[in-house]
């Protein structure tokens, strides 16, 4: 297993999240702050960059916006949505450094308001 670099903060909308599954290692971090429907958020890592609104529509929700990869590291950014009922979707990976991508997470399949999304980097 390979180990952790540096301090870790998540970016939550109201309840805290698991670590990355899937023996997944996260590096970097992104400033935490509430996200819930309408907010508008922009957060960075050491080695990425992020922005995105939240969106809702008949009580769905899900995000909207871009990931980009700032360093010369060898590693790739993204983002994770979670969902309130337990669904994950990742956004499609942003490397080698300078590539931005844009995305779009599925609506929810259940109604909610709050939304976990989380920047990232991980060793390709």
């Amino acid at each position: 297993m390979k180990k952790r670099v540096g301090p870790r903060s998540w970016l939550t909308a109201g309840v805290a999240a698991s670590v990355l599954a899937g023996g997944s290692v996260v590096f970097g971090a992104s400033p935490a702050a509430a996200a819930a429907c309408g907010a508008s958020l922009s957060v960075k890592t050491a080695g990425a960059s992020a922005a995105w609104d939240v969106a809702c529509d008949a009580g769905h929700i899900h995000v909207v916006g871009w990931v980009k990869d700032t360093d010369n590291d060898g590693q790739c950014a993204r983002v994770r949505v979670e969902y309130a009922d337990g669904d994950k979707w990742y956004s499609p990976r942003a490397c080698p450094e300078g590539t931005k991508v844009g995305f779009a997470s599925p609506w929810s399949s259940t109604k909610s308001q709050i939304i976990n999304a989380y920047l990232y980097e991980f060793d390709v």
